[in-house]
Parts: structure tokens; C-alpha cells; sequence
């Protein structure tokens, strides 16, 4: 039984070390498929001759109600470059409307109806003291950064904020994540984005 074990000793060594070499590999090629795709996310927001405040009005202009979410995203088809998605909304309807972040022009506008769930985040909106363009605000002069994404939220992820704003700003070459609470304008949950 010994002599079987020992001839196969070199086998399962080999086995294992091929297993641990292969695991790095695909480790660090998934944290370079991460790190690019990052990358173009920064690379695309800071070429973006248009920003996001620029965006808003421009979408401003043909829609109706209270602006509750503006994006950037730059892995949209329908435009090169990227483009900004703008949502406003009434007590019943929703406008999405798509901005090309280089040209200004808009590409798409799309309405729909609010459910139950959107007319009430829209009612605790527009009770907020503090609107989406306050928020940006608040967030661009704190850290320096120029907001590329913008959300109200009204849930119960953290007990002393029910009403706030997701933010992702692009600050140099990378993205910070925070949160602005609606009623107070505290900066809170801050992070770079990984």
C-alpha cells in the first residue's frame, strides 16, 4: 500500500498545483474584466460633453411633473458614447426620457402609468425638504465630484434615513457611492464604488 501512495504522490502534487495555478488565473482575469469595465465607465462619464444637470434641463422641457431619477449609462445601443436617462413623474404618470450625453439630443420618450407603489413614493417626494437638483447640489460641493447618477428612495434600508437619494459621483478617476437624506440634506453612507 505504501509503494501504490508514494508512486502517486508526484500525481496528486501536480493535480493541485495545476488546480491553485488555474484558480489564480481566472481570479486575476475576472478582476481585469472588472477593473476595465470600471474603466469604461469612468472613461465614458469624463468624455460625456454633456453633464448630467445638462441633461435634466434639456429632458425638462418635454416632460411633465417632478424629476425622480437621472442615470448615466454608457453601455446604451442607441447611442454612442452614452446616453442619460431621466425619469419625471405626476401623480399618475411617468416620463423616462433618454438624453445622448455628447450631443444633447434626445433619443427616446417613453410615458407610462404609475402603480400604487410610485404614487406613493411620489407623494413622500414631494414632501422631501430637499428636491433631486438640492441633493446634487449638496453632494457635488461636499466632495468635489460631478453626479452621474441620482435616485429617491423611500424604504427602510436605514432607520434614521427612510427618504433619501442614491448618488454615484464621478470624482477624478473613479466613482463614489453616497446617500443624501431628503428631509436633512446629511451625507451619509459614503464609499468608493467597487
Amino acid at each position: 500500500m505504501k509503494i501504490i501512495l508514494k508512486s502517486f504522490q508526484p500525481t496528486i502534487l501536480s493535480a493541485c498545483l495545476t488546480v491553485a495555478l488555474t484558480a489564480g488565473l481566472l481570479s486575476t482575469t475576472v478582476s481585469a474584466a472588472t477593473q476595465t469595465t470600471k474603466s469604461s465607465e469612468v472613461r465614458a462619464a469624463q468624455t460625456s460633453k454633456i453633464s448630467l444637470k445638462q441633461a435634466i434641463k434639456i429632458a425638462n422641457k418635454k416632460a411633465l411633473g417632478t424629476l425622480i431619477s437621472a442615470e448615466f449609462d454608457n453601455n446604451d445601443d442607441k447611442a454612442q458614447g452614452g446616453v442619460y436617462e431621466i425619469e419625471f413623474s405626476t401623480e399618475s404618470q411617468n416620463y423616462e426620457i433618454k438624453v445622448d450625453a455628447n450631443t444633447g439630443k434626445i433619443i427616446t420618450i417613453e410615458t407610462g402609468r404609475l402603480d400604487s407603489g410610485d404614487v406613493a413614493d411620489y407623494k413622500t417626494l414631494k414632501q422631501a425638504n430637499f428636491n433631486i437638483m438640492k441633493a446634487m447640489s449638496i453632494a457635488e460641493k461636499k466632495t468635489g465630484g460631478r453626479v452621474i447618477e441620482i435616485e429617491f428612495k423611500n424604504d427602510r434600508d436605514y432607520n434614521d434615513h427612510t427618504s433619501y437619494y442614491e448618488i454615484e459621483m464621478l470624482k477624478e478617476d473613479h466613482i463614489v457611492e453616497l446617500n443624501v437624506n431628503a428631509n436633512t440634506g446629511e451625507i451619509f453612507n459614503s464609499k468608493v464604488k467597487k
